[in-house]
């Protein structure tokens, strides 16, 4: 039970007491309930009106709670000793050059806000701790522990793992046995924070500290404790992190370290204890394929596909924007802005685009490179250093207990693993932890004399209050335009939603007026526009939506210039009115993410509009090298760049040619092999696709080779999955739509958040109709063809830009696609999201092409 703290201060000297009113009572009351809000609501993800008004408040309250103590506390309070306050100030001035050297001014501000707040919060709480609160501060951050864990569980388990498990019985019904795959990443446990990596790092942190309150503890606390880091040892798997994982096995370390060093445990216990936490973290990772395969991975040096990829990538982007400014970085939150532009061309469609660089290392060089790559470095050195100087005065009173205080220090251990693989510091509730251990750390190692009065006039403290005080209130004047601006998007999102264009318009052009350095409303309002373009009949009105759609996606590439979205999307709206326009934004697309499907595609077809059929060949050959599928849908089948289809086939022939001659890589070969079998195959060459489909050694196109000759084939030695169900619904045609329904939604497991529970009647009726209505299997898949008009939905725009208030945008290329060829036969058609030698091998091509239109 929490206890008054100031009920545990010892005897004061009338001197240096601390009143409640120059403690600020009411001020650190609404710090601590934004503090557990934040804690338990995905504090990161408050990216809507009005929560980012609240979420803007729990920052900058910290600032005023420190200009309160300043106000009355001798200066001498706030002191956090040990070299740390000259770390602070060189953070700061850090940050005021790589803000002043950013070309993102804006978000470089929004984002130092953060910043300030973390030290106010961290001077603040110095300033504030007694010998008496220190105790009570750890275990109110217990107790808010215990209250995440218990969210955590609840939630992923009433609206994870029941739904899932009733998904999966339904399927049952179609004959297919699923079991629960908590590698899929929807799946797996990302409450309360939004995010399952932010969950793990929050357990991280905390782990150590129920586990120290325990050892601490008396009578019943002790099982509370305990019981509760049982539990979150619990919600930790459920998060699936490998991470979290990496940094529970890095754990053993400091285990270790202190039990040599407190000497104080004995033999029996410390090394059961220890044996025991090496097989807990080996059974997390036996029982876990996503954690298993991922080390069985890395043991045979293969990093290609997965988390392992995509930290690599956002590695390498990073490294790449510190190098471009080494003496300041990119500016604080500029990632999403440049991410691309350091995006490199052999990630393909990995790690397209993202907020952060999933490595805090990466993230703080990139975004501030030296300060944010020194100095935290710098600060553990001094921690450690401080640590080891004050050791023997640990046992003083007012100190923490050794063990509480050796798990703060596991925990910023297990953490600082963590952190090589995400970045965190823009959650509240993670830096809130991290801001608690540092405090309680240096105010333990804080020379004595260090928490009385200095003797300072008051004049001089209140002059820097007043001085505080006058920046506060300019950074306010900063911040209400841009929360104008926000309130404004949202009303316009509103009228949206009830059908009133004008007042969407006028409202988010407003919003721009206000925040004119904010791509995503310049954005919104292009896309929207441009959406309505493709609703309406009369051309005048639908030309007349375009040239404002055209113009606000023009001023959002303006702002944020390095965003395939932005210039993909309008190349489409230029396509048919100026090809010549459109090929230069297909151009700059296809630099920033050349594997993004449609991009060589929408480059094509522009040079096929502005008459450069040679060029549109060559566009389109390299769109159906990355993104074969292209070559079944309709445009290429049916619609006027049929005429284009013989030169185009022939020169991924070439292609495939030249490629498989020069490199000697045996799995860049099959999968070349792989997509010239189904070229061949789909121009009727089937001596040619069987030899192809040998040397990739594909079942599924030789099965489908031997059904078109004829005898029905044995299909029992084919991979199940949904290829393997639509074959067989083919030969059994009294059970063709359960075999049908259940092969769609075979081709939906490896997507559970999406899943449906049961397959659409319709799609599956006309799937039925066109096989029943087919003489041959080839002649379903070629020429009965149902296709599906789609649009590639960019999930997760919103939060990616920071903002969640508006619909989630989707592109303009539409495909027509051949929906037997893309749900059931995907092998046939295969574009890996990551396949190193594959674009190594295709961007000289591309360099070539562009390298002709520039």
């Amino acid at each position: 039970m929490l206890s008054d703290p100031s009920q545990s201060q010892p005897s004061q000297s009338p001197k240096s007491a601390v009143t409640s009113n120059a403690d600020g009572n009411l001020l650190v009351l609404l710090v601590g309930i934004f503090y557990v809000l934040f804690s338990l609501i995905s504090s990161n993800q408050t990216i809507v009106w009005p929560w980012v008004a609240l979420w803007q408040a729990a920052l900058i309250l910290p600032m005023v709670w420190l200009l309160w103590q300043v106000w009355y506390k001798p200066l001498g309070r706030f002191r956090l000793g040990n070299g740390f306050d000259w770390l602070a100030a060189i953070a700061l001035l850090g940050l005021v050059i790589s803000t002043l050297a950013t070309a993102f001014h804006q978000p470089a501000v929004w984002y130092g806000v953060g910043v300030l707040s973390g030290l106010a919060a961290l001077y603040g709480l110095v300033g504030w701790l007694t010998a008496g609160r220190v105790l009570w501060l750890l275990q109110a951050q217990g107790y808010l522990a215990l209250v995440f864990i218990a969210s955590s569980w609840g939630q992923w388990f009433w609206r994870i793992y029941r739904p899932e498990q009733q998904r999966l019985a339904a399927w049952r019904a179609y004959g297919l046995e699923q079991t629960f795959n908590m590698s899929a990443l929807g799946l797996q446990n990302w409450f309360p924070l939004g995010h399952q990596n932010y969950v793990a790092g929050y357990l991280i942190l905390v782990l150590p500290l129920l586990v120290g309150l325990a050892l601490t503890a008396k009578n019943w606390q002790r099982g509370l404790w305990g019981t509760g880091a049982l539990a979150g040892l619990v919600a930790l798997y459920s998060t699936n992190s490998r991470g979290g994982t990496l940094a529970l096995l890095g754990f053993l370390v400091p285990i270790a370290i202190g039990v040599l060093l407190l000497g104080r445990i004995s033999r029996r216990i410390w090394l059961p204890a220890l044996l025991g936490g090496a097989a807990l973290v080996g059974i997390f990772i036996w029982t876990n394929p996503r954690l298993s395969g991922s080390l069985a991975a890395l043991s045979q040096g293969n990093v290609q596909g997965g988390g392992v990829t995509y930290r690599v990538i956002t590695n390498v982007i990073g490294w790449r924007m510190g190098l471009q400014l080494p003496w300041a970085g990119l500016g604080v939150g500029s990632a999403t802005h440049v991410f691309q532009r350091y995006r490199p061309f052999w990630a393909g469609r990995e790690a397209e685009l993202h907020y952060q660089l999933h490595s805090t290392p990466a993230q703080l060089w990139g975004e501030l490179g030296l300060w944010g790559s020194l100095l935290p470095l710098a600060g553990a050195v001094l921690l450690a250093i401080a640590l080891w100087r004050h050791r023997d005065r640990y046992q003083l009173p007012g100190r923490s207990p050794a063990i509480l205080r050796w798990s703060l220090l596991t925990g910023l251990w297990g953490y600082g693993i963590l952190s090589l693989t995400d970045y965190q510091l823009d959650v509240i509730p993670i830096t809130g932890v991290l801001i608690i251990y540092l405090a309680v750390l240096l105010f333990d190692v804080r020379q004595p004399g260090e928490t009385v009065a200095s003797g300072e006039p008051p004049r001089r403290r209140r002059s820097l209050a007043l001085a505080g005080i006058g920046g506060l209130l300019a950074l306010l004047v900063w911040l209400v335009p841009l929360h104008r601006a926000w309130a404004a998007s949202a009303r316009g999102f509103e009228a949206l939603a009830k059908g009133n264009l004008q007042g969407f318009v006028a409202d988010l052009e407003q919003a721009h007026t206000r925040s004119p350095g904010e791509p995503y409303y310049p954005f919104m309002l292009g896309w929207v526009l441009g959406d309505l373009s493709y609703q309406v009949e009369d051309e005048a009105v639908v030309e007349a939506i375009r040239a404002d759609a055209r113009r606000w996606f023009q001023t959002a590439n303006e702002i944020s210039p390095y965003q395939e979205f932005g210039h993909a999307n309008l190349g489409w709206l230029q396509l048919f009115e100026t090809p010549e326009a459109a090929i230069a934004q297909f151009a700059q697309s296809a630099s920033l993410v050349p594997a993004k499907q449609g991009v060589f595609y929408g480059l094509g077809y522009s040079l096929f509009r502005d008459g450069q059929r040679a060029l549109a060949t060559e566009a389109i050959a390299l769109e159906i090298l990355r993104n074969p599928q292209l070559l079944t849908q309709r445009p290429l089948n049916e619609g006027e760049l049929t005429e284009l289809l013989p030169a185009v086939t022939e020169r991924v022939e070439t292609l495939v040619a030249e490629l498989m001659t020069a490199i000697d890589a045996p799995d860049l070969i099959g999968h070349l092999a792989q997509i010239r079998g189904t070229l061949r195959w789909w121009q009727d060459d089937r001596a040619g696709a069987e030899a192809d489909w040998t040397t990739a050694q594909d079942p599924v196109g030789l099965a489908i080779l031997a059904t078109a000759q004829g005898p029905t084939p044995d299909l029992d030695d084919l991979p199940e999955g949904p290829s393997k169900l639509a074959l067989q619904a083919w030969q059994d045609p009294a059970n063709r739509r359960q075999l049908l329904s259940a092969a769609w939604l075979a081709a939906e497991k490896g997507l559970p958040q999406l899943a449906a529970m049961q397959p659409p009647e319709a799609q599956i009726d006309a799937l039925v109709a066109t096989m029943n209505e087919s003489e041959t299997f080839d002649q379903w898949l070629k020429a009965s063809v149902l296709y599906a008009r789609l649009r590639s939905e960019r999930l997760g725009f919103g939060v990616l830009m920071r903002h969640d208030d508006g619909p989630s945008p989707s592109d303009f290329y539409f495909r027509w696609e051949n929906l037997a060829m893309s749900r059931f036969f995907a092998p046939l058609l295969p574009s890996p999201d990551f396949m190193f030698a594959l674009d190594t091998a295709l961007q000289p091509y591309r360099d070539a092409l562009l390298q002709k239109l520039a």
